[in-house]
């Protein structure tokens, strides 16, 4: 009696999750091995394996089982010739490793044989199978692309989001993953807004919660910190390239708005000026943000050994400094910071004409609402006609630069298209009360100090962050030098400004 081993192969995964394929073909290389008298001594299976692949794991095993039996001239046994492979090439090199092994290949759908007929016949038969491939293909394609254009994402699912079935809506589409969509919802408006200044300290900020897949180090790599930053998908939006797929608005829910969005990407392309580091926050706020004034580079700070106990230090390690290795105490420069910010608090009488002209300002906005929402249709509909012009002279190019350049363009007028349209959707409340929407605002920008007060070590970073506009210069034993505020402040300072007289009617 020879003996024979049986291969399967599914390459769809729902057959492998209802293990219906690989049963159906087992059984059905079962009864041909009873008809032909053949005993089974092995079955090796692919699951979830591609037809046009050689390297798989379950050929593979098989191969290697063959080349130990040999002796024996045991019978592969499979299915159909689909199930072998896919693809004529990849046919023909499973062939020969079979044949290199001293296996016999036969199957209830086929027989094989070595007469030109039955190796034209074969050779058809791998070819329908590769037809048959590469069609499904070109068809899932078409049926993933149309979906992309009716505004449903089809690719794997991002981080916050998960695919579930909606009402209203055909078919699975993206939902908010709750806690995860909250966690980057906070780190793309943080980044947006500044909170976070570089992409570590989002990476710093997630990697508490289990979001993102670890390295080996256990650590989230940045790259997916990069690639969560610039995907369009928390936007409401998506495009795919390679399919010719504009930007298209997605019938998800966002977890950010196009604006923030935009406001992320200037900000990569913008060098940030404070860089905060794990252990400053509390013992050295300032370490990364207050710069040497001699040479630039940012103060380092560190706790010195004393006989008795340590003492804190600020210090300049650039190597060619002037004041390098000469410590600042850490009591005298935060002291001096301290009350950079206390002169910082404008007058009360100042504060109650900022507030009125805020307030002025808010009014006159409310009053121009309709106006702007005017002109914004008015600029949509400019750029759909410069857009409708740009595509036609696109059809009608063949120079590679110029395309290049016209795509260029028409990316950007989508991207201020998006940002018009999402413009218009919003609906702002109209009676919305001027002291409600700004009180948080006016407090701070009315006593910054009491943020810096705050034993929250986030709040002094936010303080940082809202109130200067470039790093502070600190001269040892002279103090802060030229000190570069945020707008509001410097407003606010020049108000302040004493020898300032009221302008004539």
């Amino acid at each position: 009696m020879n003996i024979a081993v049986i291969y399967t192969r599914v390459s769809s995964k729902s057959q492998v999750k209802k293990g219906d394929g690989l049963a159906s073909q087992e059984q059905r290389c079962r009864e041909f091995a009873a008809y032909k008298d053949y005993k089974i001594v092995e079955t090796f299976s692919d699951k979830g394996v591609s037809g046009g692949l050689v390297d798989r794991p379950g050929m593979k095993e098989m191969l290697a089982w063959l080349r130990n039996n040999r002796a024996s001239e045991p019978v592969v046994l499979i299915d159909d010739v689909s199930r072998l492979a896919r693809d004529t090439d990849v046919h023909r090199k499973l062939r020969n490793a079979l044949g290199s092994v001293g296996a016999t290949l036969e199957s209830p759908s086929i027989e094989f044989g070595d007469d030109a007929d039955s190796i034209l016949f074969e050779n058809i038969v791998a070819s329908m199978a590769q037809h048959h491939r590469q069609k499904n293909g070109e068809q899932v394609i078409h049926r993933m692309k149309a979906r992309l254009m009716n505004g449903y994402f089809v690719f794997s699912t991002p981080t916050g989001y998960k695919y579930d079935r909606v009402k209203g809506h055909s078919g699975k589409v993206l939902v908010r993953d709750e806690p995860s969509a909250s966690l980057v919802q906070e780190a793309l408006e943080g980044f947006a807004t500044g909170r976070f200044q570089t992409q570590a300290e989002i990476k710093r900020f997630l990697e508490p919660h289990p979001i993102f897949a670890r390295d080996q180090k256990g650590e989230i790599h940045p790259q997916r910190i990069g690639n969560l930053l610039t995907s369009k998908i928390y936007a409401g939006y998506f495009d795919h390239k390679p399919w010719d797929v504009p930007l298209t608005k997605g019938r998800h829910e966002a977890v950010i708005s196009w604006e923030t969005f935009q406001r992320i990407q200037k900000r990569l392309n913008e060098k940030a000026y404070a860089q905060s580091r794990v252990d400053a926050a509390e013992e050295f706020p300032l370490r990364g943000f207050v710069t040497c004034d001699c040479c630039g580079h940012p103060l380092t700070a560190y706790w010195a050994k004393g006989r008795n106990k340590r003492y804190p230090y600020y210090e300049c390690f650039n190597k060619g400094c002037e004041q390098r290795r000469k410590s600042i105490r850490k009591d005298v420069l935060e002291a001096a910071f301290e009350d950079l910010i206390k002169q910082m608090r404008p007058a009360a009488g100042i504060m109650s004409a900022v507030a009125a002209m805020f307030r002025h300002i808010w009014d006159n906005r409310i009053d121009g609402i309709e106006q702007k929402w005017t002109e914004q249709k008015r600029s949509l509909a400019k750029i759909d006609s410069t857009i409708g012009k740009l595509t036609d002279r696109l059809i009608e190019t063949t120079s590679p630069s110029a395309i290049g350049a016209y795509e260029t363009k028409l990316e950007k007028l989508e991207a201020e298209k998006a940002l018009i349209r999402e413009n218009l959707a919003q609906k702002p409340d109209l009676n919305r009360d001027f002291n409600q929407s700004f009180r948080t605002a006016m407090n701070f920008l009315a006593n910054p100090w009491n943020l810096w007060a705050s034993p929250n070590p986030e709040h002094r970073k936010t303080l940082i962050k809202l109130a200067f506009a470039a790093p502070l210069p600190y001269a040892r034993n002279q103090g802060f030098r030229t000190v570069k505020t945020t707008s509001p402040f410097k407003v606010l300072g020049a108000l302040n400004d004493k020898d300032l007289e009221m302008a004539r009617p």
